[in-house]
């Protein structure tokens, strides 16, 4: 009797063993698991950190090109507006200096 006791004892203690030995297996795989995933989502974050700062240098850059056009507008605007008066300016002259050739051209009394 003592020995079926013995041997029931035996592998009951085999069995727990096993079950610690699977259990500490699990517990590894899921550490692991874990790990790989905290590694991930820090790998995911310095990638987004990333991106952010390529968005914003863009968007400044964009903001530029904008700001750019914006003035390259503007700036052709002025120089049509400047043309136009500078043609007429050439007109009044050109009026003038005829008024004057006629002047000239009169005989004195």
């Amino acid at each position: 009797m003592r020995e079926k006791t013995n041997v029931k004892k035996n592998r009951e203690t085999e069995q727990l063993s096993l079950a610690g030995t699977e259990e500490g297996e699990i517990l590894g795989r899921l550490n692991d698991r874990v790990e790989k995933a905290i590694a991930t989502i820090q790998e995911l974050r310095r990638e987004r950190d990333t991106l952010r700062r390529q968005l914003d240098e863009a968007t400044a850059r964009l903001q530029e090109h904008g700001d750019a056009a914006e003035r390259a507008s503007t700036l052709e605007e002025d120089n049509e507006r400047f043309k136009r008066e500078r043609g007429e300016i050439r007109d009044r002259i050109e009026s003038i200096l005829g008024s004057l050739e006629a002047l000239e051209e009169t005989p004195e009394e």
